[in-house]
């Protein structure tokens, strides 16, 4: 630690925190079990694009293990204490945490407390292939208030606060705290069925460039509506006030991030589904930088449910919509096909593949030539490959695969890019 280095008030909060919950689970007031994970593995992520005609790599690939022991007490949905120590070393990376968290039931259960906090520690390695390396302490102390008010009502309050230090103090890494602050109503019997709303508070603070500090409020609503199989509704609806200073470098803004599932049977073994993630930003001055859009990525399924897996195949289709900035308009148009195991013990697939177009309004209308420089984006062809496997192999040995690949065949020559991301790895339980 460098000279006049000082833990953050994160630090400091979940420090003490641990202590706490070390104290509340330590063997000497409750009896309690060891539990842990070995994992062995590599992951690689690649972009390659161009810059000044020029071909771009950007790679980093590494070996890694983790290791995970955790002493706990209770069970989860009751009384339940952990404390946890984690140790990640990788060719290029590591970094070592401390988690603690302690529910409590008090009274007749209708009050339920939780504590949660963690301290972790990151450092990259001399020559690592990250780009911009910086190592970091990064902490956070969270505590929650569960109250039932009757059979269909439950009061949730809920306080996080995150503090990041950094190293040294770049134009892209700046040291914060951010306090998050949440009030929800449940009304429903269970988690299944019900309609919650509430309202959040966040607050950032930023000793190293006042300017882009901002308080922001906004009220939240979730849907839930749960039943027999194949029948499925979830609609989470988030908006945010965000106000900087003025006369800084950022503009305030309105957000509402809207998030939908709907499924439905059709037929025996047969659904229909829908599904939609859509974002609007409003802001109080518009420049190059922070423009008002609209965003829509949406989905439509027919699937087919047989021996455990479900199949599933439709249009996926979305929009980008700009009244400040037109080059950036686009509309997408695909299909996707997937495929996801639910019903085999020990085995967990989702695999699925999206080729489709996205064409932009000022590249195809005809106002500019493919060779237009002046044109920021370009019509193009992409294709969407996601894969992600959790396999029992043996016992407490698991396999995790998790692949990425999305290329895009541009019309404009030297606008190709291709990014990638892979892992893998072996996790033994114990």
């Amino acid at each position: 630690m460098s000279a006049g280095h000082r833990p953050g008030i994160g630090a400091l909060a979940g420090a003490a925190l641990l202590l706490g919950i070390t104290q509340l689970s330590s063997p000497a007031t409750a009896a309690g079990r060891w539990l842990g994970s070995l994992e062995l593995g590599f992951d690689t992520y690649t972009e390659r694009y161009s810059i000044s005609e020029a071909d771009t790599l950007s790679s980093i690939n590494e070996a890694r293990s983790r290791l995970r022991v955790a002493w706990v007490t209770g069970a989860l949905g009751r009384n339940y204490s952990l404390l946890e120590g984690r140790q990640y070393l990788g060719e290029s990376s590591w970094e070592t945490a401390v988690h603690g968290l302690l529910t409590r039931r008090l009274g007749s259960a209708r009050w339920v407390v939780n504590l949660d906090g963690e301290v972790a520690r990151r450092g990259f390695q001399e020559g690592a292939g990250y780009e911009f390396p910086n190592d970091y302490t990064r902490a956070y102390a969270r505590a929650g208030l569960r109250a039932r008010a009757g059979t269909h009502l439950t009061v949730r309050l809920d306080d996080r606060v995150e503090n990041l230090d950094y190293e040294r103090r770049t134009e892209f890494d700046y040291d914060y705290t951010r306090n998050v602050a949440t009030a929800m109503l449940d009304v429903g019997r269970d988690p299944f069925r019900g309609v919650s709303g509430g309202i959040r508070l966040t607050t950032m603070s930023i000793p190293d460039s006042t300017e882009i500090e901002y308080h922001a409020l906004g009220p939240l609503l979730e849907v839930r509506m749960f039943g027999a199989p194949h029948e499925r509704l979830y609609v989470n609806v988030s908006t945010e006030k965000r106000d900087y200073p003025d006369g800084g470098t950022r503009s305030s803004f309105w957000s509402v991030l809207v998030s939908g599932l709907f499924e439905w049977p059709v037929a025996e073994h047969w659904s229909i589904e829908m599904a939609t993630d859509t974002e609007n930003y409003d802001y109080d001055v518009a420049t190059g930088a922070y423009d008002d859009y609209l965003e829509s990525r949406n989905y439509m399924a027919v699937n087919w449910y047989s021996g455990g897996f479900r199949f599933g195949a439709g249009p996926a289709f979305g929009w980008l919509s700009s009244t400040d900035v037109p080059q950036e308009e686009y509309r997408e148009l695909g299909v996707r096909l997937a495929l996801e195991q639910i019903g085999v013990s020990g085995l967990y697939l989702w695999a699925s593949y999206e080729p489709g177009t996205r064409d932009y309004e000022a590249f195809s209308s005809g106002t500019a030539t493919i060779d237009d420089s002046e044109v920021i984006f370009s019509d193009y062809v992409y294709h969407r490959v996601n894969l992600f496997v959790n396999a029992r192999v043996y016992r407490a040995l698991w396999l995790n695969v998790l692949f990425d690949w999305q290329p895009e065949d541009h019309d404009r020559d030297g606008d190709d890019a291709t990014a990638t991301v892979g892992s893998v790895s072996l996790m033994y339980q114990f």
